[in-house]
């Protein structure tokens, strides 16, 4: 009877621990301690990842960089790329975790694709962004897009960056959104004269710049200035102070974030290696990166547009018209699919691991994301390994000749590893 009652005890303890701990993915407890279904699915809510076997350098004997495309269009791979999630078209920029998870994203009560999950982990401060290219470079019609090489990461300082410094956000956003400014901040002095807003970098507080605005030569009475929000007028002067100062007090531009619809691709840059001491070709998955779809540009050198987005509520894609400075619908218009950003794939796995997949054969046995890349349960298409000349197989190939030698590359790795063991 004692034993009854400790295995009682300790049972609810673990149910309450569970439901007081803050879920990593959407698992099937609500509060009150309801659980939608027979048992809860993840008792333990944070995991990390099982390290990759340790592999000394006497024994990584032979190594090849192969560069592969994970298609949204494949079948085997629709476990990444579904269930679709939406935005409401009320959805604004997260100003805390609270908001992430909000209503206004819409997302699948039980599973979440690998894209969902990327840009909240994104927005929480869990992964580290790098982006495609030097954004600092002058030359865009010789901009290399080499950012898979980790050379340009967003640097964040404290994992609440996206919700408190305002230069992270804007980076962050741009990369993930299809957006653009929003207007000068226009307050009318007098009737018939208006004014915009300007931080003049004299290095005033925003106390000071408020009271400097106010005590213009005109009646401060009629000053429009005293119609903003104070508050929301301070938010709009620390934008301007955290991009170095410049320039005009500016209102939100519109944004659309990038929703798992519009996601075409995964790019991924992996090592194929053969480790002696265990005698095995194994391979690892170096970065990832998110492939949509982009408007074509030719000023520059990877004809890199404004990004394509699904509309609100999961409507027809739509892109941001920087000349007219709203939305409007994308309709027969030159396009071109190119990777978002590169992220760190052992920095993703701490995250995926606390994930699910959808398994055909029962509900009761899902995959996390980080068993699913490890079994490699995806296709994917070889588009690039290291050469001497540093390009992309279609560059040289093209069409179905293109097809042929990523296959011919991987039947020339399998080769390799035949005669090892064929003397």
């Amino acid at each position: 009877m004692k034993s009854i009652i400790l295995i009682t005890f300790f049972f609810y303890s673990v149910c309450s621990i569970s439901f007081a701990q803050p879920p990593r993915g959407p698992f099937n407890t609500q509060d009150g301690g309801i659980i939608d279904g027979i048992v809860v699915k993840d008792e333990v809510p944070i995991r990390s990842a099982i390290p990759y076997e340790h592999v000394r350098l006497a024994d990584y004997v032979w190594s090849k960089r192969v560069f592969s495309r994970i298609d949204a269009r494949e079948k085997l791979n629709h476990e990444l790329f579904f269930p679709f999630d939406t935005f409401d078209a009320e959805f604004k920029v997260p100003e805390n975790e609270t908001e992430v998870d909000g209503t206004r994203w819409v997302r699948h009560q039980e599973r979440w694709s690998l894209w969902t999950i990327i840009l909240r982990h994104i927005m929480l401060g869990d992964l580290t962004v790098y982006a495609v290219s030097d954004e600092n470079f002058l030359d865009v019609k010789s901009l290399v897009e080499d950012g898979y090489q980790f050379k340009y990461p967003i640097v964040k300082e404290n994992p609440e960056d996206y919700f408190t410094k305002q230069s992270y956000t804007s980076s962050i956003n741009a990369r993930t959104s299809s957006t653009g400014p929003g207007p000068p901040v226009v307050v009318e002095i007098d009737p018939g004269y208006s004014e915009m807003l300007v931080n003049d970098k004299s290095g005033k507080t925003f106390d000071e710049w408020f009271d400097s605005i106010l005590n213009l030569s005109q009646d401060p009475s009629k000053a429009g200035i005293l119609l903003w929000d104070k508050v929301d007028l301070e938010k709009r002067w620390n934008k301007s102070v955290e991009n170095d100062g410049a320039g005009f007090l500016k209102e939100d531009g519109p944004l659309r974030f990038q929703s798992s619809g519009g996601i075409a691709a995964y790019h991924i840059k992996e090592d194929w290696f053969f480790d002696k001491e265990r005698s095995l070709l194994d391979k690892r998955i170096i970065a990832i990166a998110p492939v949509c779809k982009f408007l074509v540009d030719t000023a520059f050198s990877s004809n890199r547009g404004v990004m394509v987005v699904p509309g609100p509520d999961g409507g027809g894609e739509i892109f941001f018209n920087e000349t007219g400075g709203n939305f409007e619908d994308f309709v027969n218009m030159p396009s071109v699919n190119l990777e978002m950003f590169w992220l760190y794939f052992p920095e993703l796995r701490n995250v995926i691991v606390n994930y699910y997949t959808y398994n055909n054969n029962s509900d009761a046995q899902w995959m996390t994301f980080d068993d699913l890349f490890y079994k490699r349960k995806f296709n994917s298409q070889i588009y690039r390994t290291s050469d001497k000349f540093d390009r992309e197989i279609e560059d040289y190939r093209f069409g179905i000749d293109a097809l042929r030698e990523a296959e011919k590359i991987k039947g020339e790795i399998r080769k390799w590893e035949h005669d090892v063991w064929n003397y």
